[in-house]
């Protein structure tokens, strides 16, 4: 899978770089205006232009991919601390004798009717 992807990246600069070398030219000048930085620039090469909005792209999906990553890190680490909390649980109903088990649950009904008679009253 790494393979496809670092192919991809490669085809995408390959991309881009040529881009950039067909747009290559000495009347190849543009104005930047960055309002809300309120800074001019002007006859920046188009090649910096496009350069550097690629690099803004990048940089910008890496912080997005970091993020999400991260919150499925700790989401998929609190799954397995559950399933390992819910698989000793089963383990040990598992080894607990039949009549023992019949003998809780009809403990524990008598207490959910002992808890459930004085809501039953109001």
């Amino acid at each position: 899978m790494w393979i496809i992807r670092t192919v991809l990246v490669l085809l995408l600069l390959i991309l881009v770089v040529g881009f950039a070398y067909n747009n290559i030219g000495p009347d190849q000048k543009v104005a930047v205006h960055l309002e809300p930085l309120f800074v001019n620039y002007v006859d920046v090469p188009l090649v910096t232009v496009v350069f550097w909005a690629f690099v803004a792209g990048a940089a910008l999906s890496l912080l997005l991919f970091v993020s999400i990553y991260v919150k499925l890190s700790v989401q998929g680490h609190t799954a397995r601390k559950r399933i390992r909390s819910l698989e000793g649980e089963v383990t040990i109903l598992r080894n607990r004798p039949i009549e023992e088990s019949a003998e809780l649950l009809k403990g524990a009904d008598r207490k959910m009717d002992e808890q459930e008679s004085p809501f039953a009253e109001n």
